[in-house]
This record gives structure tokens, C-alpha cells and sequence, in this order.
């Protein structure tokens, strides 16, 4: 008889105690869900920026040099259903809905997935390290270069891009000019001093993108850390419901 009620004091103490860890679990997840929807949003908003800033979105359509944009493009979907997928989160926890808590698990998978490609492909074409971002601006910029006699609104978005980022020429810098038998502009030259930029414009350039790539890709990548230890969380969460459920 003792140890009949001993054991259910131990049940109900058991009990208790599953009780206060599932709910502080989900007042950690709640908490966790709601900062990511803000984190994401604000990642989000980082990459309107980049694609209605006014003097970028004017080189981009100038040189014909979408990459970037197409690039933050990844980063930008991946951020939304980041922000759907945390806010379906919050609700499922909030309704201690186990079906919806597997759902976002299912779904946070797949945007991990498209998160990390995101990372990957925005810090290939923004970072000054980047060989590809190299090869492709010396291409694009070498073309700009060789007409910059020729068009008048070639030789105007040169003009601008070499005075506003402190560049000049292709990868070759003035002597892409020299070598075209092109007159060296005077934006190639510093404005102070009168000496010509020892950077050409796709390092330039690469300087220019690299504070935005470093931003969406440290959050992009954080997001990829946290999701194992919320899919971890997740499935506790599950399992300690179904316990409560089931007693």
C-alpha cells in the first residue's frame, strides 16, 4: 500500500517536473522564434536596400552587371520563409501543436538548404577574395573601357563608379586605357593629391560590396548554425508533449 502510493507521488512529482521543462522549453523557443522573424526581416530589408539603393541599382542597369542582384536574390527568399517558417513556429507552440512543430521541421530543413546556397553563392560574388567576382568585373569593365570614346553614357557611369569608389580602369587599372590608346580620364585620379588610384575597379568593387556580403551571409550562416540546435529542441518539444498527452 506504502509503495503503491510512494509510486504515485514519484509519477506525480515526474509529472510535474516534465511539465515545468516543457514549458520552460517552450518559452525559450517562443522567444527564440519571435527574434528570428525580426533578425530575418531585418536581413530581408538589408537586401531592398541593396537592390533600390540608388547609385548601385544605377551602375548595375549602366554596366549591364546583375550578378549581385541575383545573388541577394537567394538570400532574400530564404529570409522570408525563414521569417514564415520561425512566425508557424511561435503558433505551433503557442497551440501545442505537435503536427505544426513537425511541419516546421520538415520546412526548416528545406530552407536550410536554400539559406546555405545563399551563403555560398552571395560571398562568391561579393568578397574581394572572390576569383570569380574578379574575372567576371574585369570582363565587364574592360568592355566599359573599350567604348568609353565611343558611348557617351559608358564614359558616364566610368566617370562615376572611378570618382565615387576610388578606382580606375579594368583589371589592369590606367593601363587598360594606355593599351586601348584611350584618353585616361581625370576621374582616375585622385582629387587631393592628382596621383592615379592604385586600385582597379573590379577590387574596388569587390571593397564597395563586401560590408553588404559580410552582413546577409554572417546572419544567413547564423541561422544555419541555430537550426540543428532548433530541430534538436523541436523534436524534445514533440516528445515531451506526447508524454503529457498521453498521461
Amino acid at each position: 500500500m506504502f509503495a503503491t502510493k510512494y509510486e504515485g507521488i514519484a509519477a506525480l512529482r515526474s509529472m510535474d517536473d516534465l511539465g515545468k521543462r516543457t514549458l520552460d522549453l517552450q518559452y525559450i523557443m517562443m522567444i527564440f522564434g519571435v527574434l528570428s522573424i525580426l533578425v530575418s526581416l531585418a536581413n530581408f530589408s538589408i537586401c531592398i536596400w541593396i537592390r533600390f539603393d540608388l547609385d548601385f541599382w544605377e551602375w548595375v542597369l549602366e554596366i549591364q552587371w546583375y550578378t549581385y542582384w541575383n545573388a541577394t536574390y537567394i538570400v532574400m527568399v530564404a529570409m522570408v520563409f525563414f521569417a514564415f517558417n520561425s512566425g508557424l513556429l511561435v503558433y505551433g507552440i503557442f497551440t501545442e501543436s505537435r503536427l505544426i512543430i513537425l511541419l516546421t521541421m520538415i520546412l526548416r530543413c528545406l530552407i536550410w538548404i536554400i539559406s546555405f546556397t545563399g551563403v555560398v553563392v552571395i560571398c562568391m560574388y561579393g568578397v574581394e577574395e572572390s576569383k570569380w567576382l574578379h574575372e567576371e568585373l574585369h570582363e565587364v569593365f574592360r568592355g566599359l573601357v573599350s567604348r568609353y570614346d565611343d558611348d557617351d553614357r559608358v564614359s558616364r557611369i566610368m566617370k562615376k563608379i572611378q570618382e565615387y569608389v576610388g578606382c580606375c580602369g579594368a583589371g589592369n587599372n590606367r593601363e587598360d586605357y594606355f593599351s586601348m590608346h584611350k584618353v585616361f580620364p581625370f576621374e582616375c585620379r585622385h582629387p587631393v593629391t592628382g596621383n592615379s588610384y592604385t586600385i582597379n575597379c573590379p577590387q574596388g568593387m569587390s571593397w564597395y560590396l563586401e560590408p553588404w556580403t559580410a552582413t546577409l551571409s554572417s546572419i544567413s550562416l547564423f541561422f544555419c548554425v541555430t537550426d540543428f540546435v532548433v530541430l534538436y529542441y523541436s523534436k524534445q518539444l514533440r516528445k515531451n508533449l506526447l508524454e503529457l498527452e498521453e498521461n
